[in-house]
């Protein structure tokens, strides 16, 4: 053990010989207002990206009235779906002038119910984080 430490100080002038001869060109850094170019284009790129993504959805979700379907029919129409649970989702089907409402679980389909058009009762839409927003925040109309 000893040893390897007096080889090692036998070697290390030769070392430092080694390294006077290379040479390597000098590298100097970037001036310091690239770094805030830089920034500045990830920061714009990175809003590009998020206005196409969001741009994507609003569409979707506009021309898709809220479900995004791939198949269309010319006899029957899904007039809404609603996952009650864990893998158990209601559908109600439009066929003709009657409604089929269906209960898929799994890989199971059951037919629930079969009822007129005229039974179903359209419920209001659910009020989301945005609406609860702007209730708390509106300003009151001044009365005059």
């Amino acid at each position: 053990m000893r040893w390897s430490f007096v080889l090692l100080f036998l070697l290390a002038p030769r070392i430092s010989w080694a390294q006077e001869e290379l040479s390597l060109p000098e590298v100097t850094p970037p001036p310091s207002w690239t770094e805030g170019v830089s920034i500045l284009r990830f920061f714009l790129a990175f809003l590009v990206v998020a206005g196409i993504l969001w741009g994507t959805s609003y569409l979707l979700r506009r021309y898709s009235g809220g479900h995004i379907r791939f198949a269309t029919s010319r006899y029957m129409r899904l007039l809404d779906a609603l996952p009650v649970r864990g893998n158990l989702t209601l559908y109600l089907l439009e066929v003709g002038k009657r409604v089929i409402v269906l209960a898929h679980t799994g890989g199971t389909v059951r037919e629930v119910a079969e009822l007129d058009a005229e039974e179903l009762v359209e419920y209001p839409k659910e009020e989301g984080f945005s609406g609860y927003l702007e209730r708390i925040f509106r300003k009151p109309s001044p009365k005059s």
